[in-house]
């Protein structure tokens, strides 16, 4: 009896570990189900999706202002921490090359309906958007004036503009040592972003301390003369692959870019936005003194003339030829530039000065202003308002030059005053510096008369110092023993025009205040001078009292003549 009941103890315990084994088996036959049922359906785990991107109001799909599409409708991105970097990712994402511009919203307008992002912090390596670092949607502390825009360089263009990668033959690319170098994206063989060749591959150059003198040293290495430019900011675009170089620091008498000092190959803390590059002149001629001004590097080149004068009891004096295609009233201009040989392209109508939009704007174009200007070669041509928003008239629109022309004003356009443009579209130069006594590369002359002894400066003597010729510079007068400034207080472009006639410099092409051609030393002479523009002298034009003035050598008046 007492054995039976054991038994049907026992019975009962496995009937309930069965039925709960069963329990687990039928729960598990079900999840199953169900998840088969879901596959079945369509109906998966969400994935993040990248944002969509749209640029709007630009001349083509790949320039314009920056939307981003959320909750079903499209909004904009506020400009806080916006740089070359974000607009990178945006041009990579749209396949649209990449970023050589970040705009505003008085570039594209600004947009209407939410700011759906800010405060973007992009690593550049990024594949879209969505994978940038915000403040979240919607978030933000911004109105629309801040909306941002990007300009793409699009790989089909790349050709058409002339950019294409030009590289520099050296050795063809079997058995190069390392520290060649190759100059890429430019337009021609001696001017591109700077890319070195190490242990195998092509790699760039940060531009951390990237200087004229760095640039020298490319220059020399490959052939080309001397330098012109130093470019720093990916300006010949991004680059790929490692970054070889950083911290550069040349001499400029080094044989080759691997001897300079730098923080040895492949160690950085850049991006390729920081990409380096050079402009070189092309030939193998020396190299021109080189200087810096505060607003850019510039090239200096020496303007002495040697010859041979007989020795006279009286100062004779001596004809040196120097050049310039601008007679009387100059007919172009640039204007917000570093120097008088770059900037936006202004042109004078019926006494009027007013801009030229970049519809059709290129190099050819280009290669006419800087010969009207009496510049050196062309360097490169900017659109999209590069050196600011000008003011006043359109003047000429679709410009077609063929590059032989005088002036401007000879080439194919629209008419005088014909346009469809704003002054987000003004165009703009940048021309290699003044070449002083190169007569072979202008078409006509202007005669100079030079003492051959120098005799001792007189009072209320003028001259122009730290510009690229003797017609253009910071303007020094000669009192009590001593050169001294002018303030830019009321200076304008009468007085400018009184300084150019006391010099025999021609016409005044523009009154440049806040020290452009850098600061000077001792005494302020002037302030708040105001000449009608017919006086002989600055001397005899209306100001305050002598050596009372309110300034500093900040504020120190420049001027650049038309040379003629």
């Amino acid at each position: 009896m007492r054995g039976q009941r054991v038994v049907e103890s026992k019975r009962r315990c496995w009937n309930q570990a069965v039925w709960l084994l069963l329990s687990l088996l039928g729960s598990l036959v079900l999840v199953a189900v169900s998840v088969l049922l879901r596959l079945a359906n369509g109906v998966q785990t969400p994935v993040r999706m990248p944002y969509q991107v749209q640029l709007v109001n630009g001349r083509s799909r790949c320039e314009g202002r920056v939307e981003v599409f959320y909750n079903n409708s499209w909004g904009t991105v506020c400009d806080d921490d916006w740089d070359m970097v974000d607009a990178n990712v945006v041009c990579q994402q749209l396949s649209c090359g990449v970023a050589v511009a970040v705009g505003s919203s008085s570039q594209f307008g600004q947009g209407s309906g939410l700011i759906l992002l800010d405060n973007v912090d992009c690593r550049g390596s990024e594949a879209d958007l969505s994978q940038c670092r915000s403040l979240g949607w919607g978030v933000h502390n911004c109105y629309h004036y801040e909306d941002v825009g990007v300009t793409c360089r699009e790989p089909a263009v790349v050709g058409a503009k002339g950019f294409e990668d030009r590289t520099t033959p050296l050795q063809g690319n079997l058995g190069l040592r390392d520290g060649t170098i190759r100059l890429v994206n430019g337009q021609n063989a001696c001017q591109g972003r700077v890319e070195v060749y190490y242990q195998g591959a092509w790699g760039t150059v940060c531009d951390d301390d990237w200087a004229l003198n760095n640039a020298r040293v490319v220059c020399q290495q490959i052939g080309c003369g001397s330098a012109l430019y130093a470019h720093t900011n990916s300006f010949f675009g991004y680059g790929t692959g490692r970054i070889i170089l950083d911290n550069v620091n040349c001499q400029g008498t080094e044989q080759d870019l691997s001897r300079c000092k730098s923080l040895d190959w492949g160690k950085h803390n850049c991006g390729h936005h920081e990409d380096a590059g050079v402009t070189c002149t092309g030939s193998t001629t020396l190299p021109p003194l080189a200087t810096e001004n505060k607003r850019g590097l510039l090239v200096t080149y020496d303007t002495q003339a040697t010859e041979n004068i007989p020795v006279t009891t009286r100062p004779t004096p001596t004809t040196v030829t120097t050049t310039a295609l601008t007679k009387g009233t100059p007919g172009v201009r640039v204007m917000n530039g570093n120097s008088s040989c770059q900037g936006r392209v202004e042109v004078l109508y019926n006494n009027i000065w007013g801009t030229v939009c970049d519809d059709d704007w290129d190099m050819l174009n280009a290669v006419v202003v800087c010969r009207e200007l009496g510049c050196g070669p062309a360097i490169t041509f900017k659109a999209q308002a590069y050196f600011g928003y000008g003011s006043g008239p359109i003047l000429l629109d679709n410009v077609d030059c063929i590059g032989s022309e005088r002036q401007l004003s000879n080439c194919r356009h629209l008419g005088w005053g014909q346009h469809n443009c704003g002054h987000h579209e003004d165009v703009g130069v940048i021309c290699a510096p003044f070449e002083f006594l190169n007569a072979n590369s202008r078409d006509f002359q202007v005669t100079e008369r030079i003492p051959s002894s120098t005799r001792p400066p007189s009072e209320g003597m003028v001259r122009l110092v730290g510009g690229q010729h003797r017609c253009e510079g910071r303007v020094e007068m000669y009192s009590n023993s001593g050169w001294g400034t002018v303030c830019d207080d009321a200076w304008d472009l009468p007085d400018a025009r009184v300084v150019c006639r006391q010099l025999g410099c021609g016409q005044a092409v523009v009154a440049r205040p806040e020290a452009f051609f850098g600061p000077g030393s001792g005494t302020i002479l002037l302030d708040n001078l105001k000449c009608s523009g017919a006086e002989a002298s600055l001397q005899e034009c209306s100001h305050i009292s002598w050596n009372v003035h309110n300034c500093d050598h900040s504020e120190d008046a420049g001027v650049t003549c038309s040379l003629s």
